[in-house]
């Protein structure tokens, strides 16, 4: 799998936090994610969980999936069944997480 993906992510949550004038700090309390893990993210520096990324993107008020908008640049290795099975599953994770 490609490594930049992690500095990507950091880069589009950087772009989203500031496009919406928020601090790492604010941003981290309005997620409930420390300040320092947000830098730690935005920087490439970690990969973080599903449930972090939910939490952010909720902080953010966009759809998880604005953080990959080239997702099929990402997925281009998958076939296209396995998009299908990756898809169903995040959606049973995002309704999961949802009922938290």
């Amino acid at each position: 799998m490609n490594s930049n993906i992690p500095i990507e992510l950091g880069k589009r949550m950087r772009t989203l936090r500031k496009l919406r004038g928020l601090t790492q700090e604010e941003l981290g309390e309005k997620s409930g994610i420390s300040y320092k893990f947000i830098g730690e993210i935005e920087r490439g520096e970690v990969n973080p969980s599903l449930n972090s990324l939910i939490q952010i993107a909720r902080a953010l008020g966009i759809h998880v999936s604005e953080f990959f908008p080239h997702e099929k640049e990402i997925f281009h290795q998958f076939l296209p069944q396995d998009i299908q099975l990756i898809k169903k599953a995040l959606k049973l994770l995002t309704k999961g997480v949802a009922k938290l």
